[in-house]
Order: C-alpha cells, then structure tokens, then sequence
C-alpha cells in the first residue's frame, strides 16, 4: 500500500502554478524568494524554492497578483531530481480558500 493511501489528504490538491513571495519570519533565518506553487489546497501548499528551509521554520506566503497574505510553517523539504532546488510542503495556520479558487473542490468549503 503506498503513503498516499494510508493518509488521507485533510482537503483536495490541485496542481496549480501561483507566483508567491515566501519569506522566513524567524529572525535566524533571512530569507526570502519568488517562486511558484506545484500544488495547492485549503490547508497549505508545495512550492519549489532554490534553498531549504528547515521543518517548522515559520514563513509568511504572499500571493504576487493580489499581494494577499497568509501565515504558515515549512512541514516538509524535498530536495528535486537535480538537486538544484527543494519541495517544500507548507501548513497554514488556519485553512482557507487563500489561493482565490473560483469553484474550489466541495472539501473546500468549511
């Protein structure tokens, strides 16, 4: 049985490309970057970044075409195939439909 089917997912993902501006909010880390999400859902989401930032790292998550912002934490690093850049999975605070889904999937809506 794989992970995937062991662990239901809290809400649906969608494979969805969004400009962001993640930013490190602990003062022993700088560290700031455009990038883009892979994947996104109501609780957070996987973005691909150029450095690794370390589980729990608290980071604020900005969205470039509506500057709206969102409080969240780094769950998870996965360095990519050529090692140039990490996955890192994202947690919310709190979930909410941040990334502006038009008809998101019905696990969406609290």
């Amino acid at each position: 049985m794989e992970r995937s089917d062991r662990i239901a997912r809290r809400s649906t993902r969608l494979s969805l490309e969004i400009p962001v501006v993640v930013t490190s909010l602990d003062p022993a880390r700088s560290f700031r970057e455009e990038c883009k999400t892979a994947v996104v859902n109501v609780h957070g989401c996987g973005i691909i970044v150029h450095e690794r930032l370390e589980s729990e790292t608290p980071v604020m998550v900005e969205l470039l075409a509506s500057g709206a912002k969102k409080k969240a934490s780094v769950v998870a690093a996965v360095p990519t195939v050529k090692g140039a850049s990490w996955l890192l999975g994202v947690a919310f605070d709190s979930p909410e439909n941040f990334w502006q889904v038009e008809e998101p999937p019905a696990d969406w809506v609290a």
